[in-house]
């Protein structure tokens, strides 16, 4: 790997020495930057009381020829890692509350900042909660929508498998070290994500970090935060996937809810996220009518499709529209139609999903 800049060489540092995302959060407002952190933290050590003295003296054993022994693990377990200093750290997870620092991954984070879907849902799935994973992330899938998931077993082993099958872009948010394969039945779901080019296992926890129960509640964050929206397949009334969706509605997410049996234990929890105002999603149309990039991809779609019953003048407009002339007077003259009729063929053509009316501007869209 690349020589560290001194941003990540000392968020690495830090990671690797057992601070935690919290305690980097309150270093960084002491310090006032990484720069700072390396260059200060034997001179600030003994007044930094929110630090034990054993990650201290860990610090400062491990800063000893750290980059180059770090990235020779790296280059062995073939763990690539991103900074939120970097220009490739996700863009929307950049933007929540309590963001990770550091993320460690095993793929590729190509195509992350695209639309995405967390389908997450109950470990023990029904019959039910499967068939309903597999439909809607299939659907979701085809419309290129990646999915995010957290590598668990149930709805997420679905949702997974399915963006694999599919050929959708996947990714897998864990609750332990990038080395450390929990659970351990998943291990070839793991690596068929993280081989090629069809997305990535993620972590912001170091190597050798086992999968703890609290470190679960903190991952679920950061499925949530690289959403668009998180749809719940299965969940019991206290749940860990019900703290992803509290993440979500923090984080101003679009939360979908697949409803279930009133007499299901595994339908309680989404039954109940609909009662407190989750869109009720029966279908993925449900989804495609909340997420704005992903009704106008739809939207896109359909318009091409319908290409073969555009009019002689629709067609007429649509030349000059991708000719540059997007006023109205200027197509009025170009198209040699007078500003009434052409005003009633754009409502048409807008209503086909072909274009966007906005003042005296039109917009192609196919």
């Amino acid at each position: 790997m690349n020589s560290l800049n001194i941003n990540q060489k000392t968020l690495l540092w830090l990671s690797s020495g057992g601070v935690s995302n919290r305690m980097t959060a309150k270093l960084l407002d002491y310090f006032g930057s990484p720069g700072e952190i390396w260059d200060n933290f034997e001179f600030e050590k003994n007044n930094l009381s929110f630090l034990n003295d054993r990650i201290i003296s860990g610090l400062t054993e491990s800063k000893i020829n750290f980059e180059e022994k770090l990235s020779e693990k790296l280059k062995r377990e073939k763990v690539k890692t991103v900074t939120i200093f970097d220009e490739d750290y996700p863009v929307k997870l950049k933007h929540i509350q309590g963001p990770p620092y550091v993320l460690f991954y095993k793929g590729s984070l190509d195509d992350i900042n695209k639309t995405t879907i967390a389908v997450i849902g109950s470990r023990k799935a029904t019959n039910y909660g499967k068939w309903a994973a597999e439909k809607l992330t299939g659907e979701l899938a085809e419309l290129g929508v990646n999915i995010v998931s957290g590598l668990a077993v149930g709805i997420d082993a679905v949702a997974h498998k399915t963006a694999l099958k599919y050929k959708a872009k996947t990714f897998g948010i864990i609750g332990s070290g990038i080395n450390i394969v929990y659970p351990k039945k998943n291990l070839e779901l793991f690596k068929e994500i993280w081989e090629g080019d069809k997305g990535a296992v993620i972590t912001e926890y170091p190597f050798d970090v086992q999968p703890i129960a609290f470190n679960f509640h903190d991952r679920n964050r950061i499925i949530s935060g690289l959403s668009d929206g998180i749809l719940v397949i299965e969940a019991q009334e206290k749940s860990g996937t019900l703290i992803t969706a509290g993440h979500a509605a923090d984080q101003g997410r679009e939360i979908f809810a697949v409803p279930g049996n009133i007499d299901s234990l595994y339908s309680k929890g989404t039954n109940a996220l609909i009662k407190d105002g989750a869109k009720i999603t029966r279908s993925v149309d449900d989804i495609i009518e909340e997420i704005l990039e992903l009704k106008e991809r739809v939207n896109k779609q359909n318009a091409c499709a319908d290409m073969s019953t555009l009019t002689d003048d629709e067609i007429k407009i649509i030349y000059f529209l991708k000719s540059g002339i997007n006023n109205l007077d200027d197509l009025s003259r170009e198209t040699k139609i007078d500003t009434g009729e052409l005003l009633s063929i754009l409502t048409f053509l807008e209503m086909k999903g072909a274009i966007k009316v906005s003042s005296d501007k039109v917009s192609l869209l196919i």
